[in-house]
């Protein structure tokens, strides 16, 4: 039961995510001018998915010619069946062994088509061992339960007690509930058996998680419905306009087109968001050179200041080593860095820190002399799809997720995000985040 549920609320996620993700560039491929110009959208889907994403063509190792009669790309990594079907212009969905490491992954292959020739896929992968990694803890709690009803009956040999049978039952009853999908239930006897006792708590435990999953699922569909609506609805309008004659072709293709991407990026970010927000995701905890992303990042994003005519000044600790997933903390400072290049005005200075601070911690600063945010929305700021009013609308291309987004990450992190800004002075960001702690190793 738990693994059906499981695979409804997140692994099938899993899958939609990487084939939006991968339909995503599939479809805005043909809009670069040369393929080092894609790969850089490649590496971005790559950096900000949480999924490997590769881009292969005849000249990546896992894609070569091949030695059939009509040539064509081979591609070693899938069979036949799933070749012909890229051929043909299909997404194809795999579960196996990966070529070049040992473990099985989840795969989506979505194929490159020109002139009606595979000319390069689209690969997005990550481990199975990820995607059921955080079943593993309800997984072990439901054989946990399992074995303490079975040790029971062989251990006391015996007819169970009348008093014993009733917390059973009623534990049967919240069980059958649950698989009907009412994670509401709980077990409210209580046995005098501890071993029962336990077994009810752990049930309770186990229909708490299940609840809390269900919640967040629906809320992620209740935000899916009410977000989409509207681009939806100029999508239908300008496509009916387009039929009437009502509006140029090319304006109207172009507004949809427009709309499309909005609606992908924000499916984007609500399954990063409702990933994060689940009880059962867990980030990778393992020591990080912070310095080095956010001198990585600042480098890479000085280009789009300077267009600006923005300059970037950094003062890093390049001793930093904090506690943490690499990946996802550049997806945080990257957003920040955006953000305040965004709202910053032109010839002004944005001023990133990076220094050892209270209770062994790192305080990361990152301050811009932008448009501001006004003293009585800086509360809810961080709030899903808040935007602040004129400057920061719809029409701006955020979602609106964005630190909704970063603050889960910095949680996930046992860290802090805050926030102080003053209208038309500049705002300040602050990410306090544990420092990594060496274990001492005696000689």
């Amino acid at each position: 039961m738990i693994s059906f549920l499981y695979e409804r609320l997140y692994v099938d996620e899993q899958i939609n995510s990487l084939m939006t993700s991968g339909e995503e560039l599939q479809s805005v491929y043909h809009n670069y001018d040369s393929e080092s110009a894609f790969l850089w959208r490649v590496q971005w889907t790559d950096q900000s998915l949480g999924a490997d994403v590769a881009f292969l063509t005849d000249e990546h190792p896992l894609i070569s010619e091949g030695n059939s009669d009509n040539g064509g790309i081979h591609l070693d990594f899938v069979d036949a069946t799933e070749r012909q079907a890229l051929e043909s212009g299909e997404t194809v969905v795999m579960l196996r062994n990966h070529p070049s490491y040992d473990q099985e992954i989840l795969g989506v292959a979505v194929p490159l088509i020109e002139s009606q020739e595979l000319t390069g896929v689209i690969l997005l992968s990550q481990p199975l061992a990820s995607v059921y990694e955080p079943l593993g803890e309800l997984r072990a709690l439901a054989l946990l339960l399992l074995a303490i009803i079975i040790a029971l009956l062989i251990v006391t040999g015996r007819v169970i007690s009348l008093e014993a049978i009733k917390p059973i039952q009623q534990m049967q009853h919240t069980a059958l509930k649950m698989a009907e999908g009412k994670f509401q239930e709980r077990v409210h006897h209580q046995p005098r058996s501890i071993e029962l006792k336990r077994l009810g708590e752990s049930l309770n435990y186990l229909a708490q998680t299940l609840e809390e999953e269900e919640k967040t699922r629906r809320t992620f569909i209740g935000n899916v419905s009410h977000e989409l609506r509207t681009p939806l609805s100029y999508i239908k309008g300008y496509a009916e306009a387009i039929e009437k004659n009502v509006v140029d072709q090319k304006t109207g293709i172009t507004i949809i087109q427009s709309e499309a991407e909005s609606m992908l990026h924000l499916t984007n970010d609500l399954l990063d968001l409702t990933k994060l927000q689940s009880v059962t995701y867990t980030i990778e905890q393992e020591p990080v050179v912070f310095a080095e992303i956010v001198h990585d990042l600042i480098t890479r994003m000085e280009i789009t200041a300077n267009h600006h005519n923005i300059q970037i000044q950094r003062s890093l600790d390049d001793a930093a080593i904090i506690t943490g997933d690499a990946k996802r903390l550049e997806q945080v400072v990257r957003n920040l860095l955006d953000n305040a290049i965004h709202y910053s005005n032109p010839a002004t200075t944005i001023h990133v820190s990076l220094i050892p601070w209270k209770d062994q911690h790192y305080r990361l600063t990152i301050h811009d002399e932008g448009i501001g945010i006004p003293k009585d929305q800086l509360a809810y700021i961080k709030d899903r799809f808040y935007r602040v009013n004129d400057a920061r609308t719809r029409t701006d291309g955020g979602t609106g997720l964005g630190l909704a987004i970063v603050e889960e990450i910095i949680k996930k992190h046992h860290g802090v995000l805050t926030i102080e800004s003053t209208l038309q002075v500049g705002t300040t960001v602050h990410i306090d985040l544990p420092e990594y702690i060496f274990d001492e190793v005696s000689s």
